[in-house]
């Protein structure tokens, strides 16, 4: 059966709406939609909501900024952003000598990163970003400085120090 062309767009809007509802957030979005909001909640829980844009966890050694720019990036933070040049929403987590050793990347930032900004204090010479391969070795990069698109785009899962954990 072919629709008409009125029902083609309509569900092209349907469709788009859900991809913004549901998956990655445009980098020109200029505040974050509540749904989202929750949804990040309800997938990595403990967190406190302190602004529309913005949840923290750990008295805010842990923040995911939903519609971010390199600025968020604060001093002393390791960030990570879900498109490349630093847009999207941003993961970030405060340098500490328990976060040099490993940090996981939870829920929604599994295999999400696609730009970081290495603002921490960790060892530049052996800090990684890796993704956990079954019998082959882990694909890492370097974390230190800002790069504006990653090697393995959407493939990390955790930051560590060492080529391998």
């Amino acid at each position: 059966m072919k629709l008409p062309r009125r029902h083609l767009t309509t569900a092209g809007v349907v469709a788009g709406t859900a991809i913004i509802v549901f998956g990655a957030l445009p980098a020109q979005a200029a505040t974050a939609d509540s749904a989202l909001v929750e949804a990040y909640l309800a997938a990595m829980p403990g967190g406190t909501r302190v602004s529309s844009n913005e949840i923290v966890w750990d008295g805010g050694d842990v923040r995911v900024v939903l519609a971010a720019t390199a600025k968020a990036c604060k001093k002393g933070f390791y960030c990570v952003y879900e498109h490349q040049y630093w847009r999207g929403a941003m993961g970030s987590w405060r340098a500490s000598a328990k976060n040099c050793k490993k940090f996981e990347f939870t829920g929604p930032w599994r295999d999400r990163v696609s730009s970081f900004w290495a603002r921490g204090t960790c060892p530049s010479d052996n800090y990684f970003l890796k993704n956990k391969k079954k019998l082959q070795p882990d694909p890492f990069e370097p974390f230190v400085g800002k790069k504006a698109y990653v090697r393995f785009n959407d493939a990390y899962d955790y930051a560590a120090r060492g080529y391998t954990s």
